[in-house]
């Protein structure tokens, strides 16, 4: 009975299963009855199809009237709904009238906007934030209303153009910068994609009579796009206009040289960049005494490295200098004759070059005398460094480094033919270093060479005395978990090293085998982190290794116009970094942690 009544329940009509429980069993059923077909194939004979008709007007009506119900339920339903918006609306409403930030006086709330604006930011890397304003006026009326009466808020403007089109909607926006700012200086960025060369006319000589007539308003300006010679006579005109408060101008690579600056017109000029084909027109009207950042890009000409040291001669208070030094040629070496230029203020010097330049690298670096460099970078822009590699000025660098009695606190290669020994003698000379950064196809051999003598082992100090304190429990009986020793151990290579750089070809680096052992880099590598962090004594003088950077190049593309090299983190070389210590140290492995931790004291 309950198998038959199941199945009849499956085939659609379980409301008249009662039906058949007055029969009991389904072959109790009289043989005439219509019920005897449901749930099968077969059709009622012609004379009990009036039959069927009338079993069907009950449960239509009742099907109808089902129907009705389930509309009068959804009626209802939608009004509840539209009452719980309604009451949720009104919650929220009453809600924020509690809110702290209602209570928070105007003075504090434009500080805090001050700060979303990121006020004070440079360069095109900050875009995010130079739209601030626009973002907190569009919360409310009262935020709009306060955002309006902050002018710094709106002193930095980051104004991408176009590639095509008019250019009213950068007009406007230029407008509304100058007016809400005011009295405040402005620093505007002009920045485009290098998708096309057409910018219109009609809008260079609006932009420039902009930055004309608002001359006094300016405290940086930051031009990149490109220009054809015709284009730039309306450019040119902006070097006769006298800028009082302008700090810092940078010119983009793309423009062509302009007529000579009048010092007198820029009288707060701090920070320059221009292109290093430019110089032979412009650099004897600048005010070089005055600045303390200058950046020399590439341009489309090359000039004599002489030109640059005439420069560098008339700055004494540059701090940072980044230099592209293949832009410049030399047909001689530096003239010991000559007296070489002292640059008491320089701390970070960045030369960045391509192949077969090491003549004019070495005729710079052999004219300088830089007491106070803390940082040198050495960049080759090469398309494949494992092909392509700057030779290694050792000698020069290191006459540089006597010279100058200085001793660096970051070094950075990448690209630079740089051997182990090399490596080891800068180092030796350099006992303050801080961050080493080595990028290149060969780095793993050059710094297997050193790594070794990288490791911090306390057992090479006397034995402790009998009042030394016994090692920690927590630590391995292994001979660099012994006693701390009263007197302190040799120090190993780089000992106040505490962020390591590296990238290389392929993970294939780590099996490198760096002895006749068969001891492999990742061993070594794993010995030196250990040894210098969770084997560390807390009263050695070797620094804390804090953090670790390796990236792993994974294509190589030898194409035109295309990135030469492509970097990703490596999963399996995260997990073997991680695994080292990683309680102990910050494992990186993409630019941006780098970028996080660059800087490193």
């Amino acid at each position: 009975m309950d198998t038959e009544i199941g199945t009849l329940r499956e085939t659609g009509i379980p409301l008249y299963v009662d039906k058949l429980e007055r029969y009991g069993e389904v072959r109790e059923l009289p043989p005439s009855s219509i019920l005897r077909l449901l749930g099968t194939n077969g059709s009622p004979p012609d004379i009990q199809r009036n039959e069927v008709r009338s079993l069907l007007a009950e449960p239509k009506a009742e099907l109808e009237a089902v129907e009705n119900d389930i509309t009068s339920l959804q009626a209802r339903l939608a009004d509840y709904q539209r009452r719980k918006r309604e009451l949720i609306s009104y919650v929220e409403d009453l809600d924020a009238l509690l809110s702290p930030i209602r209570r928070m006086p105007p003075e504090i709330m434009s500080r805090i906007f001050e700060f979303c604006g990121d006020i004070g930011a440079r360069g095109p890397h900050a875009e995010p934030s130079k739209r601030a304003p626009l973002l907190l006026g569009s919360v409310c009326r009262s935020w709009r209303t306060l955002s309006l009466a902050i002018p710094r808020l709106w002193t930095t403007l980051y104004l991408k153009l176009p590639t095509t089109g008019a250019f009213v909607k950068q007009e406007k926006i230029l407008q509304a910068w100058l007016e809400r700012s005011r009295p405040f200086p402005i620093s505007l960025w002009l920045w485009n994609d290098f998708l096309t060369d057409d910018i219109p006319v009609s809008f260079l000589r609006k932009l420039t009579d902009t930055i004309a007539e608002n001359s006094d308003r300016w405290k940086a300006i930051f031009i990149h796009f490109p220009a054809y010679d015709p284009d730039w006579e309306y450019f040119d005109a902006l070097v006769r206009c006298h800028f009082p408060n302008l700090e810092e101008l940078e010119i983009s690579p793309q423009f062509t040289p302009w007529g000579p600056f009048k010092s007198e017109l820029l009288p707060k000029l701090r920070e320059l960049q221009v292109p290093a084909g430019a110089m032979p027109d412009s650099h004897r009207t600048l005010p070089w005494s005055q600045l303390t950042h200058l950046t020399l890009r590439g341009g489309y000409r090359t000039t004599d490295v002489s030109d640059l040291l005439q420069v560098l001669s008339c700055a004494p208070l540059l701090s940072c200098l980044h230099v592209e030094i293949s832009q410049y040629r030399t047909e001689a070496k530096w003239d010991e004759q000559f007296d070489r230029i002292t640059m008491p203020c320089l701390n970070t010097l960045v030369l960045v070059t391509i192949t077969s330049h090491e003549d004019c690298i070495n005729h710079f670096m052999d004219a300088l005398i830089l007491p106070h460099l803390r940082d040198f970078q050495m960049l080759t822009r090469v398309w494949d460094c494992s092909r392509m590699a700057t030779t290694w000025c050792h000698d020069s660098f290191l006459s540089l480094l006597a010279r100058s009695k200085c001793s660096i606190n970051h070094f950075t290669l990448h690209a630079s033919n740089i051997t182990g020994e090399q490596l080891r003698e800068i180092i030796e000379r350099c006992p303050s270093l801080v961050l080493l950064k080595l990028h290149g196809a060969k780095t793993h051999l050059v710094l297997g060479e050193i790594i070794k003598d990288m490791i911090y082992d306390p057992t090479c100090a006397s034995l402790p005395s009998p009042q030394s304190p016994p090692s920690s429990p927590s630590l391995p009986s292994t001979p660099l978990s012994c006693c701390i020793p009263q007197q302190e151990a040799d120090l190993p290579l780089a000992p106040w090293l505490k962020a390591l750089s590296l990238s290389c070809e392929s993970i294939d680096a780590l099996t490198h085998k760096i002895d006749d052992s068969g001891l492999t880099f990742e061993e070594a590598f794993s010995r030196m982190v250990k040894s210098r962090t969770v084997l560390r004594s807390r009263d050695s003088k070797v620094l804390q290794l804090k953090w670790i950077h390796w990236t792993i190049w994974w294509e190589w593309y030898r194409g035109y116009c295309a990135s030469p090299v492509r970097a990703h983190p490596d999963p399996v070389l995260e997990k073997r970094l991680s695994e080292l210590c990683a309680e102990e140290v910050d494992v990186g492995v993409s630019a941006a942690t780098y970028n996080k931790y660059k800087r490193v004291s």
